[in-house]
């Protein structure tokens, strides 16, 4: 039904002078088409790969360590900065593994849904393989221990590590999220 007959029939129902109320009119987004599904881009695996490595490469963590470590690479944990930077594409590619792994289930169909979907995703993996690796190469003490006061509880020494993990997250994949649903996906 179009937006002229729809006005027809109310202003029929107004001007009729009948007490009866006239048929309802439903909102202008229930007429609206429904949102198509954004596409992959084609070449498929080239655009993948391409969106993989430009956000590894402009990843925050990957630059400010790599540039770090190449003014001064005599580290305390060398093993534990390398494998830093190498959380970061591993975050990346499990989260755009999953993002196309749901795009295939139920298509996407806002760029916005993409980025926040991705960001979710890269931000548990991000976290979770920091904290874990924190935890193995025993570097809590070496990272967090300048941040804590003396005679901290464990528990407050566990919050920080919990915003060390968080601030890393966020910084290697909120610009992630953002540029892989622009460079993957097309309307």
């Amino acid at each position: 039904m179009s937006f002229a007959t729809m006005l027809v029939r109310w202003l029929a129902g107004r001007l009729s002078g009948t007490s009866a109320a006239p048929e309802r009119l439903l909102p202008p987004v229930a007429y609206a088409a429904p949102n198509r599904p954004l596409r992959w881009r084609a070449p498929w695996l080239a655009w993948q790969l391409l969106s993989w490595a430009v956000l590894t490469l402009v990843a925050p963590p990957i630059w400010t360590i790599g540039t770090l470590l190449l003014i001064n690479s005599s580290s305390d944990q060398p093993l534990f900065w390398g494998l830093v930077m190498a959380i970061v594409p591993i975050a990346h590619g499990a989260a755009i593994v999953a993002t196309n792994q749901r795009h295939h289930r139920t298509p996407f169909t806002r760029r916005s849904t993409v980025a926040l979907h991705m960001f979710a995703i890269a931000m548990a993996v991000d976290c979770a393989l920091f904290v874990l690796l924190l935890w193995r190469s025993h570097a809590i003490a070496g990272l967090v221990g300048p941040l804590a006061a003396d005679g901290m509880r464990p528990a407050s020494l566990a919050f920080w590590v919990a915003g060390l993990a968080a601030m890393f997250g966020v910084t290697s994949s909120a610009h992630a999220s953002i540029a892989h649903a622009w460079l993957a996906f097309e309307t």
